[in-house]
Order: C-alpha cells, then structure tokens, then sequence
C-alpha cells in the first residue's frame, strides 16, 4: 500500500519535528522533512529531529538546481547528506544528478539506515521515453525511483500513471509525480499505479498539484472514485472545495480533479475511464453543448437543451445530464421568487441561459433572451416550443420593465470579463437580479444592483444545490449541505 507522506517545510528544526509530530496524528504514514529549508542546520538538530521523527520521516535536502528551498548551500549539502545517512531515518532523498557519484558511499554507510530513493525533477515536460530513462537511472542507483516533471495535458498525466503501473507490475519501486494542475491525476492514482509513496500538502503544498493531506489519506488503500470538472479556464472555480468537504464528510475515498481542456481532449475522459478511474465529472464554459454529443445517452432536460453540465460514468457507459436545470429550480424555490406569469429577461445564450430559460417557462414566465451574438440566441429560442423573445443589447433599453433579470454570461467572473452584462439603464428596470456568477461572491452587476436598491442574489445557491445533484448521481445518495456550504463560502473569502 502507498505511504501517505506529508511533506514539512518549516525555518527551523524545533517548528519542523512540531508539524512533523502534528502530521503524523493526523494520519500521515510518512514525513518528508524538507531540510534544505531549515537555516543553519546542526548536526545536533538532525540527530534530534532523526530521533525524534525519523523513523517515520524521509530526510531531503533538496538542491536549489533541482527546487530546494536554497537554506543549505550546496557545498554543504554533500556533508548534510553523508551525516543523514548514519541517522535513523525510514528513507534518504538523494538526487541522481547531484549525488551520483557519491550514492554508492551514501548507501554503504546506511547498515539499517535509511532506504534511499533517488529523485530526478525536470524542470520543463519532459518526453515520455525520457522520463522512462530517467526512472530506470534512478532504479539502478538506489532503493526506490522518483521522477517528477510538469506536466501540461490530461494525456500526458495518464501517460505517467501508465509508467508508474507497468512499473509496479514488474516489483519496481517508484514514485511518478507529475507537477501542476494538469498532473494531479498522477497523485490522485498513486495507491492505484502502486506507488511506493505519496507525497500531501499539509501546512501548505511545496508543489504545484499536491493533494492535501486528508484527501491524500481518504485515497490510501482503497479503491479511487475520480470526479472532477471539465472546461477552460477553470481558475474561477470552487466546485474542488465543495465536493472535498463532501466526501471527507462522508469518509469516502474520493477526489475531485480540475481538467482544464480544450475540446479535442474532451474524448479521452469519454474513451478511457478505466484507465483513469473516472466516475463522472461535471462540464462548464465552453464545453456543456459538446459534451452532449459525445456521451452515450441523455437525461430529459440535458435531451431538450442539448447541453450537459454532468457525465456519469458506469459499466462503460455515458451518460450526460443538465443539474443546472435541478440548481436553478431549487435556487428559485429557495428564494421564494415565483415568476409564474412575470417577465424575465435572460442575459447569454450558452448551456447555462438554455437551463435557466428551460427552468422559467416550465413555471410560467414570459421570457427573452438578449444576447451579443442573436444568431445563438436565435438557436436557443428555436430550441423551445413556448414562445422567446430574442433581443440585441442595444436594444434592451426600450424593453421592461422585467420581473426578473438573469446573467447568465461569464461577465464579472473572477479573472474574466470585468464590468457589467448589461447596461446600467436596462438594469435599472428589473425587479430582481439573478446572477449566475458566484465568484466574486459581489460581482460587478451585483454591487450596481445593491446601488440600485434591487433585490439580487448570486449563484451561489444554484451552484450548490447543482453540485448535491450531482454528487448524488456519481455516488448513489445525498451530500452533506452544511459541509459543502461551508466550504464555498470559505473558498470565497
């Protein structure tokens, strides 16, 4: 079984063995004291740290070549090394290119010592044969063999969880780490590829992509249930947070991955879920309209508005369902706005405005849709048998007043679009505003409607309640609410 390593970076020896110690009640097999960010430190403060910590610690110091954190100069980094190396330690970091010459000599002062994995990082992707290469140096020169490169696609990512399987499969014992967002998957799937350990954030990540701890121990030993959500860009985006805090309530060896796609890698997800243990994921800008004609089956509302915004993925198959619609109905409800007979105005013409449109005529409302681009908003309207009004941004002004108004454009998002969906003018004339937007929690259409003094809301709410229907759909039974709120409203602060 993989060992669950928290990695500690602390500036001195004393604040290293206290979070070390505070890792490992927290269910941490494994250590890894980063030493290499400890300054000026002692024989006497290894020796106590070893004995304190040691035997369920790795001891690194790594090189600033290879992204240490430089407290150690190099030239005393040899001398650190060969000192650890005599100390009761469980396992000893050395580096294939920095300490090639001298791991030999580090390995046959260990007695019982330390096991010693030999680490190669790459400072850019690397190939993949390159990468295979590497793990084999690193195999041939120690106990266990550790790579880490960054990596840039979802392809490239499974490309390592291949390498580290075939490699397990054959008794080889190896860590294949690949760094950054997109690399997560190679964390996600270490106990499965039969890594020797996986390296968890616990104060804070020492690396782009790390899972944090109790996520990383969730997965130790138990057979990996992968979600995630699929777009581009994602960095907006809390949906992580509130599906986290639902599965560590609910003690499940689950994860929720960001993949940050383009279209063309879309099928992959689609074409391999064994191979990446994936159970479903949840779809947002620009891809809710494609996925729907890549999955095997739709659900009613995903049918009618050709737009997917959940997979489920069972037995081999498919299936593409539109929780948005679920959100926002419950949303409404939960607000206590009745739109039976009112006017809305819809802002957009994309997968999130067709589920609001969807939600607002089956109660009742009288709808229009502006948009920038009124050929797309002409489609959405074509797509319905209850009558839409299509209306061009400049000429909402002369419409109104609306009951209700909904954004449901990325504008506002968090590193998106900055400013207002529409003018403040044809703001002025609604009644109510929705906007789909939850990051900022205070967009730009909400604080001009709060200067307003008109009643508004974010989306917040549908984004919540979205998310518990699909939770339920990958896993079979309801979430813990109060979990998964608390932890979007803290992810917003």
């Amino acid at each position: 079984m993989t060992k669950v390593a928290a990695v500690i970076i602390a500036p001195d020896a004393g604040a290293m063995e206290r979070q070390a110690r505070a890792a490992l009640s927290r269910g941490a097999d494994l250590v890894e004291l980063r030493l290499d960010h400890v300054r000026g430190l002692t024989p006497g403060a290894a020796k106590h740290l070893a004995h304190a910590v040691g035997r369920r610690a790795i001891a690194t110091v790594r090189s600033k070549a290879e992204g240490g954190g430089g407290a150690v100069p190099d030239e005393r980094r040899a001398v650190l090394l060969s000192e650890l190396a005599r100390l009761p330690f469980a396992y000893l970091d050395v580096e294939r290119r920095a300490d090639g010459p001298r791991i030999d000599a580090l390995r046959g002062q260990r007695g019982r010592g330390p096991t010693t994995v030999v680490s190669e990082h790459f400072p850019r992707p690397a190939d993949p044969a390159d990468i295979a290469d590497a793990l084999e140096a690193c195999a041939a020169l120690g106990d266990v063999a550790k790579v880490a490169t960054p990596v840039e696609d979802l392809e490239d990512a499974a490309a390592l969880v291949d390498l580290a399987r075939s490699r397990a499969s054959k008794g080889g014992r190896c860590v294949v780490i690949g760094m950054g967002a997109a690399g997560m998957l190679t964390r996600a799937l270490a106990d499965d590829a039969g890594q020797e350990i996986q390296y968890a954030a616990f104060v804070n990540a020492s690396a782009s992509g790390q899972l944090a701890l109790g996520t990383a121990a969730r997965l130790r030993g138990r057979p990996p249930l992968v979600v995630g959500i699929v777009g581009h860009p994602l960095g907006h985006s809390i949906s992580p947070q509130i599906h986290e805090a639902a599965f560590a309530a609910a003690n499940l060896p689950a994860v929720y991955l960001p993949f940050d796609v383009e279209a063309d890698d879309l099928r992959l997800l689609l074409d391999a879920p064994d191979r990446l243990r994936l159970h479903g994921f949840n779809v947002t800008i620009p891809h809710k309209e494609t996925v729907a004609g890549l999955v095997d089956d739709l659900d009613g509302d995903a049918e009618a508005l050709g737009a997917v915004n959940t997979v489920v993925v069972a037995d081999g198959w498919t299936k593409g369902h539109n929780t948005d619609v679920y959100g926002f109905r419950i949303a409404l409800r939960s607000l206590g706005l009745r739109v039976g007979g009112r006017s809305a105005l819809v802002v957009g013409a994309g997968g999130a405005a067709r589920a609001v449109v969807h939600v607002l005529l089956r109660e009742g409302a009288k709808v229009a849709v502006g948009s920038r681009t009124p050929a797309r908003a002409e489609r959405l309207a074509e797509s319905f048998d209850d009558p839409v009004d299509v209306l061009e941004l400049e000429d909402l002004g002369s419409r109104g007043p609306w009951d209700l108004l909904v954004n449901a454009t990325p504008v506002g998002t968090k590193g998106g679009e900055p400013g207002l969906p529409v003018p403040d003018g044809v703001l002025r004339r609604a009644k109510f505003v929705f906007d789909l937007v939850y990051n900022p929690p205070e967009t730009p259409l909400l604080a001009a409607a709060k200067r307003a003094g008109i009643p508004c809301t974010s989306g917040l709410t549908m984004l919540l309640h979205q998310a518990a229907k699909a939770y339920e759909l990958w896993l079979g039974s309801p979430p813990d609410m109060r979990a998964m709120e608390t932890a979007a409203k803290e992810a917003l602060r």
